[in-house]
């Protein structure tokens, strides 16, 4: 027979529960009956990073529990917490593996589809990014919810890789089974299914259920007046969109595409590598790159992820192809195109957000999210 861990050797198993219906399946989870499992509501965990990690700590090397359940504040990306555990002493005492988005169908389906949800408990970007990031997704909408079967395909299309279940006592019993692999953060930001998109892998629509996807490239700018008012009125039937953008009044930057519902979001990502120096692009620019470089505009191009719900893909492409600068628009050259009407909100080059990551200006180790 074999002997049990030690309290020295034994590893606290950590699970990590965000979302609208988190307090649901917390309930669900405390009713199991465990010495050794102690669940902490929303709140119980600060917010600030250096006093979560110190709570974390203490919980970790008393050794008192096998299993941690924390619940997330609704502000709070299970990442935010996740990320804490990626760092000593953390590393040894304790291992994320289950990290959980709880959500009522009705209101997936609300924020991201119908955009109608009056009581939307973040903002629909906030909301498909932790769907893409989490490995347990878990819908709350009883038995006979009509609303399951169009949640469980966006979820499963959002993240193709996650666990995706309905709440009840045997999910909540095997969210706390013990044993399973540690958390990948890395694959977690790898896997998102706009990602997979944009690199030729279709994520799974798990059957008829009216949802497409399909990734737009194009190696001419857009023009910055004509994309824009296709974005806020043109997108008929997408509801998440994602990837980096070039904009001809902007040769320098690259901008950061984040679209989830009716919530539009597009930020500075980095620098073009062709907008940096020789030395820079010798010794620093990542292999992947120099593959996709094509002269005379280097790196520069569009790489976007479109997932829409009764959508026609083809009529999408043609819009966005009439935002492209047209032949006589190109023939101006970069100096001419600075003239052009730009209503998009100025970017920086030091901007960055972890909504759409690259590998510009920070190399690769820091802009993963979109492979460039």
């Amino acid at each position: 027979m074999s002997e049990s861990p030690s309290a020295d050797n034994r590893i606290l198993s950590v699970s990590i529960v965000a979302g609208p219906s988190a307090g649901a399946l917390l309930e669900q989870i405390g009713a199991i009956k465990n010495e050794r499992l102690q669940v902490l509501p929303p709140g119980a965990i600060s917010g600030e990073g250096d006093q979560a990690f110190a709570q974390l700590c203490a919980i970790a090397e008393q050794g008192e529990v096998d299993h941690l359940v924390i619940g997330c504040d609704s502000d709070t990306p299970p990442m935010a917490y996740a990320s804490l555990f990626l760092s000593s002493p953390l590393t040894e005492t304790a291992r994320v593996t289950k990290t959980v988005l709880a959500i009522r169908s009705a209101d997936l389906v609300d924020s991201l589809v119908r955009g109608t949800s009056d009581a939307e408990p973040a903002s629909p970007c906030f909301l498909a990014e932790e769907l893409e990031f989490v490995n347990h997704i878990v819908l709350d909408g009883g038995n006979h919810d009509p609303d399951g079967e169009l949640a469980r395909a966006i979820a499963s299309t959002l993240n193709p890789h996650a666990h995706v279940s309905a709440l009840s006592r045997e999910t909540a019993v095997e969210l706390l089974a013990p044993g399973g692999t540690a958390f990948n953060f890395t694959a977690a930001l790898d896997q998102a299914g706009w990602r997979q998109v944009i690199e030729g892998e279709e994520p799974s629509h798990g059957g008829d259920n009216h949802i497409g996807s399909f990734a737009y490239r194009a190696r001419r700018p857009f023009h910055p007046e004509r994309f824009l008012a296709l974005l806020q009125g043109g997108l008929r039937g997408v509801f998440r969109a994602k990837g980096f953008l070039w904009l001809a009044t902007r040769m320098d930057l690259v901008g950061g595409l984040n679209l989830a519902g009716s919530e539009l979001h597009c930020a500075g990502a980095g620098q073009w590598w062709a907008a940096r120096d020789e030395h820079a692009r010798e010794n620093e620019m990542p292999e992947r790159t120099r593959k996709e470089w094509q002269e005379p505009f280097g790196d520069r191009r569009q790489a976007i992820a479109f997932i829409g719900f009764n959508f026609d893909p083809g009529a999408t492409k043609a819009q966005l192809n009439a935002c492209l600068l047209t032949d006589t628009e190109m023939s101006g050259g970069p100096e001419s195109w600075m003239n052009f009407p730009d209503p998009f909100p100025s970017w920086s080059v030091h901007e960055h957000s972890h909504q759409c990551d690259h590998d510009h200006e920070h190399g690769s180790a820091d802009h993963e999210c979109c492979h460039h």
